[in-house]
């Protein structure tokens, strides 16, 4: 089990590198402000996004599935602590960066930019030679992928349990654990975190969402800082991007000041991006106040 397997998989249940563009980032002014003026985003660790299910969704239904494939299995609790010891003593984190395929949603207007913010349109389709890690010189150890999140629970079951067959049989079959079964575990392991990243519960579908997503190779190779959201400390790191990227802002249904469309060109310009060929527009919701 090489690491064509982690490909075979996020290719076969993934939509990689698709949907590239037009994708829209919400945030807040100051969100934009930020994004603008340094060109740069925070990706934030998995473990602290605003979903507190994130990646157990996954793991949990892991732990059921196999839970039913080991149904009468005289050694069935053992082994299902073993895989799960296994998969904890290896955690290392993800950090998620999510855009949106709706260009006008009032669902992530609400959560996102309390309806006064902004969102931008990227074109993504450079991504991978246009963003860059800031936070050391780690490309060659860390993985990028991008695919619009998966919400259908029959594909996260089908793709679980094919894991969970092989967690098995790796388990069941193996007592000593030596380099190149090492390398099989940890294939595995990395299949399952790709895919807790961008497997989510159907009840969050009206997101429509796309995520960006770092996979470093070891627990500590990523640099990260840290940044205050609701009273909490959220880890994060930060990518560069290219300018050429943004294709345009919409300025959210509540903010109806006059001045606002005037203020966000003056911006643009006084941070050197071409006001002239990004499109600025207004949400088209019809909020009254």
């Amino acid at each position: 089990m090489d690491f064509q397997y982690v490909i075979d998989k996020i290719d076969k249940y993934l939509e990689m590198d698709k949907h590239l563009t037009p994708l829209y980032h919400y945030t807040s002014v100051y969100g934009l402000e930020g994004i603008l003026k340094r060109r740069e985003f925070w990706v934030s660790h998995s473990d602290f996004l605003n979903d507190k299910t994130e990646r157990k969704y996954t793991l949990n239904l892991l732990i059921n599935i196999l839970d039913n494939k080991l149904e009468g299995f005289y050694g069935k609790k053992e082994l299902i602590k073993a895989i799960l010891d296994n998969i904890n003593s290896l955690d290392f984190p993800i950090y998620v960066l999510s855009f949106c395929q709706n260009k006008d949603s009032n669902l992530m207007w609400s959560n996102y930019s309390n309806n006064d913010g902004y969102n931008l349109e990227f074109d993504l389709s450079t991504f991978r030679s246009d963003f860059k890690i800031l936070d050391g010189n780690v490309e060659d150890s860390t993985a990028t992928y991008k695919s619009k999140v998966i919400y259908d629970k029959k594909i996260h079951k089908e793709a679980i349990s094919e894991l969970a067959d092989d967690y098995i049989e790796i388990f069941k079959k193996y007592s000593k654990i030596d380099i190149e079964l090492r390398i099989k575990i940890n294939n595995l392991y990395l299949t399952l975190q790709i895919l807790s990243a961008f497997f989510k519960d159907e009840c969050f579908q009206q997101e429509e969402e796309h995520r960006f997503i770092l996979v470093p190779a070891f627990a500590d190779i990523l640099a990260y800082h840290c940044r205050i959201a609701n009273g909490a400390f959220i880890p994060y790191t930060r990518i560069g991007f290219e300018s050429n990227l943004i294709k345009g802002v919409t300025i959210g249904p509540k903010n109806k000041m006059d001045i606002s469309e005037e203020g966000l060109k003056s911006f643009l310009t006084l941070n050197e991006f071409d006001s002239e060929t990004i499109e600025i527009k207004r949400s088209n919701i019809p909020y009254r106040y």
